[in-house]
This record gives structure tokens, sequence and C-alpha cells, in this order.
């Protein structure tokens, strides 16, 4: 499943990355789930953002970095790839 980064919050005790779903349909994260390669902590999140209709935007997901020192890896717009 691919995801586009449209946010990261360097902020501590964690990285977190906003990101859109790329592809349509479900996922689910692996035993040891990676974000383009990096590792990442076994939660998910959904912000509260909406389409301009109004509407939830429900493609659109919270992963937070298993490490702070991995917030440098990704940038905002970069397309990665969900893994194990």
């Amino acid at each position: 499943m691919k995801f586009r980064i449209e946010y990261i919050s360097n902020g501590l005790p964690s990285v977190m990355l906003i990101a859109r779903q790329m592809n349509d349909g479900k996922f689910a994260l692996p035993v040891a789930p990676k974000l383009g390669g990096i590792p990442i902590r076994r939660t998910l999140d959904q912000p509260r953002s909406l389409k301009p209709d109004g509407t939830p935007d429900l493609s659109v997901w919270v992963f937070t970095l298993a490490s702070v020192r991995d917030a440098g890896s990704f940038e905002v717009g970069q397309i990665t790839e969900l893994g194990s």
C-alpha cells in the first residue's frame, strides 16, 4: 500500500507522519511494520481531516516512527510504501 507524506510532526517524544493513502482498499499493519523501510509503531490513527464538501477524509492516516532519529528519512510530498 502506498502513501504520500503530507505533514511531519517533528516533536518529542515521538515523530508522527500524516500521510494520504494512494491506493483504494483496506490494509492492515504487519507484525513489524515499516514505512519506506523505516520501522514504525504498530498503531494507527486518523486525524479529523475533511474533504472540501465537509465529509470525513478517510484516506488520511497518522503513522508514528519507532525512533525519532529516523525523522530525516521522510519529506513532505514523498511517496512511500507500507510493508514489513
